[in-house]
């Protein structure tokens, strides 16, 4: 990533000071550095330690870390002076595509917010690393770059100044060790670079431990690797280098501590001319020149100095080599023949560690005896160490020569005894704990009650359960409905025609509004009476009605005048007004509703019918919990649909249909669906799930199951015993803790004796295997 904004703006030689915040594994370091002019002179540093990891640390623990070291670093700046402007070196695993990932960036904002920092950028420090290194040495450096922490280390593999890939883990047994067993999980396939640079080391004894570690032999080293200590300054320094480039400033940087390098010549003792003559064989294949490995120190130019010290230019950590790079490794590492790799190989010490070989022959047997006895006295003497030799000398003056003699057989006979127990009799119980890969599979199965199981042709042999539940269901009424009462009235009938009529019940006449009428009873109206000079009277007869519908609209007022069908010489009116018509709206049962109890019912007694259903299955049996069918009986509703209610209730004896099938038929299933040739599959742990279920006309049952399985690398613990028999439990735990889907491993050795428990037995046959499953 680029560094922006950096504050150069001015040539003036007033003072700015800048705050440099180092974070690393364990530990954040605050370095105050101030920039005069053209130059950057180193102020002052301080470190503070997290419990564990940054990783782990909680944002008010990181919070702390990073203000105690500021303040600590602060304390060298003139009175009333603080650092804003912060340059950021964090680790590589914290940035991806040249950019702070999510989760941190947001640790560091909040830091920002919190703590009045104002970041101008950040760099890579293990690239910066690297590039301190090369301009030291004026050439592209190759080399295992070690980290270290109190409980933590990094592996960085460096090629032709390049980083290839980083490894980080939680330190075993030795330093050396872990460094070891990390070299050996290195992606990159290429013969690793016969250097090893250890940066902080607070101690001459991690040199010294990494000079006389005895590297495994599969290592491909071409020689006995070389062990340089950077110095503690060095982090500092990088970064402090970095940020001067980049301004553009000289960096004055005066603490005085050793030299770098200064143990390097412990080491070279081991390394003979011509293993330094090959090596010089690989740089001139690299091609690197005589002037290149002379390294004549230049300061990168300002243009170049962003990527130089890791400003940007992705995260090497993470990006591939180009093909040409690649093809360069593989013609270094083909240039060596097998019998010369071999060759080299013979000059690393055998290291401890699971057999790479297989020892055959009638020496295995004192080879292994010798090997328990240089065990069995370097731990003796260890515990003999510890003991009050002067107390115990001072207490046996007092005894007679008689006794003594008792007491020296006694002590010959117990060292004998432990020593029979130790190489013969110890026995050793290892718990592995595994935790799955879980993974899932879809496919479309057929659950038959006719056929057998046929795992080729997903067909799983099957039988239908029937599980009876009786229950109740209530719900609200939905539908609506008009009632009422129907007007009533008298309407006289008037006959204008000369024949008398007769109108029978029933019959319907129309008032003026629209509203429709019945004649309550039959009706006779007499003929008009008169003549043309006189005049003529109508017939008339009062007649009952009452209105064909409910409602007010039927309560006519009078003098409304009706009308008999079509006749053109009946009519009618009422003298007085209608009334009795009355409505309003209801709610009562609708046929919606008693569905919906039908669909309601089985929803609310599924539950207690798988429970029946699990109750009801045992052993290899178990069932798909989706029913495929139900049945009703007993059903009886307290409300029939049109029935004016709030609610109805639906009481009935409900039928489900299970399919139920043998877990080791599905688990054959899942073994061939995971192509399980080198995975277990716990057949109690499977998850099968159904949909899309349909029942066949030949009762034949077709699902779409998704499978859900734990899968657990198989251990073959027979060969596993051979593998381990006699190698120090502590280097056994670690090695098959980085087996696959292994959470936990302990090793239990018995008798447990004080200088004897912390190797494992010579005979495979005394080592015995529990592996279970999280």
């Amino acid at each position: 990533m680029k560094l922006n904004a950096l504050p150069f703006l001015d040539k003036k030689e007033n003072k700015d000071y800048f705050l440099s915040l180092i974070l690393r594994n364990e530990k954040a370091k605050a370095v105050i550095f101030e920039k005069s002019g053209n130059t950057i002179k180193y102020i002052n540093d301080a470190e503070e330690d997290f419990e564990n990891t940054i990783e782990d640390a909680t944002t008010e623990e990181f919070l702390n870390v990073l203000d105690k070291a500021i303040t600590s670093a602060e304390s060298a700046l003139p009175q009333n002076i603080e650092t804003h402007k912060t340059l950021l070196a964090l680790k590589q695993s914290w940035i991806e595509d040249n950019k702070i990932k999510k989760e941190y960036l947001e640790k560091l904002k909040k830091a920002g917010e919190e703590l009045s920092l104002d970041p101008i950028g950040f760099l890579v420090f293990s690239e910066s690393i690297v590039n301190l290194i090369q301009k030291e040495e004026g050439a592209p450096v190759s080399a295992i770059l070690a980290e270290f922490g109190k409980k933590y280390l990094t592996v960085t593999l460096v090629r032709n100044g390049k980083i290839r890939e980083v490894r980080s883990s939680e330190i075993h047994e030795s330093a050396s060790f872990t460094v070891d067993t990390i070299l050996k999980h290195l992606q990159t396939p290429e013969v690793l670079p016969s250097r090893i640079i250890l940066l902080e080391e607070e101690e001459d004894g991690l040199t010294q431990e990494f000079i006389g570690h005895s590297w495994s032999k599969s290592l491909p080293f071409l020689h006995l690797p070389q062990i340089v200590s950077l110095p503690q300054e060095a982090e500092v320094k990088a970064v402090l280098l970095g940020a001067s480039t980049q301004m553009g400033a000289n960096l004055i940087f005066d603490i005085k501590k050793p030299a770098m390098y200064e143990k390097e010549k412990e080491s070279e003792e081991f390394i003979d001319k011509k293993d330094l003559e090959t090596d010089e064989k690989i740089i001139k294949e690299n091609g690197l020149g005589e002037d290149e490995k002379k390294g004549n120190v230049e300061y990168i130019g300002k243009d170049s100095s962003m990527e130089f010290f890791g400003f940007s230019g992705g995260d090497v950590a993470k990006s591939k080599p180009s093909k040409e790079e690649l093809k360069d490794e593989e013609k270094e590492t083909e240039k060596f023949s097998e019998k010369e790799m071999e060759e080299h190989f013979e000059e690393i010490p055998e290291d401890v560690k699971l057999k790479e070989e297989q020892r055959r022959g009638p020496q295995v047997a004192g080879i292994m005896v010798l090997e328990k006895i240089k065990i069995f006295l370097s731990r003796l003497l260890v515990y003999l160490k510890k003991m009050d030799f002067g107390a115990i000398l001072a207490n046996l003056k007092g005894l007679g020569p008689k006794n003594l003699a008792i007491l020296g057989s006694a002590g010959i006979v117990i060292l004998l005894l432990l020593f029979y127990l130790f190489v013969f009799q110890t026995s050793a119980q290892i718990t592995i704990n595994q935790t799955p890969k879980i993974e899932e599979k879809s496919t479309t199965a057929v659950f038959s009650p006719n056929e057998s199981t046929n795992v080729d042709g997903r067909i799983i042999s099957a039988e239908i359960i029937s599980i009876d539940k009786e229950g109740s269901v209530t719900t609200n009424a939905t539908g609506k409905k008009d009632v009422g009462t129907k007007a009533k009235g008298t309407v006289t009938i008037f006959n204008n025609d000369t024949d008398s009529v007769t109108l029978s019940a029933g019959t319907v006449i129309t008032a003026s509004n629209g509203q429709k009428f019945t004649l309550d009873g039959a009706v006779s109206v007499a003929s008009a009476s008169g003549d043309i000079f006189s005049g003529t009277k109508p017939g008339t007869k009062n007649a009952n009605v009452t209105a064909e519908e409910i409602g007010t609209e039927a309560n006519v007022p009078s003098d409304t005048k009706f009308t008999v069908g079509t006749s053109k010489t009946i009519a009618g009116k009422n003298d007085n007004a209608f009334s009795g018509g009355s409505k309003k709206s209801v709610t009562v049962v609708s046929d919606n509703d008693i569905d919906k109890l039908r669909s309601d019912l089985p929803k609310s007694l599924e539950q207690k019918a798988k429970e029946q259903l699990r109750g009801q299955i045992s052993g290899d049996k178990t069932a798909i919990e989706n029913y495929i069918n139900t049945d009703f009986s007993g059903e009886s509703f307290d409300k029939k649909a049109g029935d004016e209610a709030k609610q109805v209730t639906l009481k009935a004896t409900v039928t489900f249909d299970f399919v139920a099938y043998n877990k080791s038929d599905m688990h054959s299933l899942a073994l061939k669906l995971f192509e399980g040739g080198n995975y277990n599959i716990d057949k109690n742990k499977l998850e099968v799930s159904a949909k899309d279920v349909e029942v066949e006309k030949d009762e034949d049952v077709s699902a779409k199951i998704n499978i859900k399985a734990g899968l657990f690398a198989k251990i073959n613990t027979n060969d596993l015993a051979k593998q381990i028999a006699g190698q120090s439990v502590t280097k056994v735990k670690n090695s098959l803790g980085n087996l696959e889907n292994v959470s936990n491993v302990d090793i239990k050795v018995s008798p447990s004796l004080p200088f004897i428990s912390g190797s494992l037995p010579k005979n495979p046959d005394k080592i015995k295997f529990t592996v279970s499953a999280n």
